[in-house]
């Protein structure tokens, strides 16, 4: 009979606690995914991202139709409180550089990581 081997996650809760860890959710225009891309590749060591998200918020609606064509995308980033600033500084500093764009970031706590 084979060994069953143990996983590693099974104990984790008896671990050290790990830092503080954060969820980045990115909601942007398609227009700037090559630039939130870039910054996020620099500052997070991996991301989830949706493509063609439809949506309305402050501006005018990305829906994907014949009269509001535009559509959004949204990244989910995990890290660490340190780049979580660098990070979200420079997404809100492409904010700035391009007012008519819609880029939003939500931060929330991570109460665990597996």
């Amino acid at each position: 009979m084979a060994e069953k081997k143990k996983s590693t996650a099974a104990g984790h809760c008896r671990q050290e606690p790990p830092p503080p860890a954060v969820l980045l959710f990115i909601v942007y225009s398609n227009a700037v995914d090559e630039e939130i891309t870039e910054i996020v590749k620099k500052h997070a060591g991996g991301y989830t991202k949706f493509s063609g998200v439809f949506g309305e918020g402050n501006r005018e609606p990305h829906l994907g139709s014949h009269i509001w064509p535009s559509m959004n995308n949204c990244m989910m980033v995990a890290t660490n409180a340190r780049q979580k600033c660098d990070l979200a500084d420079e997404v809100l500093y492409l904010k700035e550089k391009f007012p008519g764009v819609g880029i939003s970031v939500f931060i929330t706590k991570l109460d665990e990581l597996m």
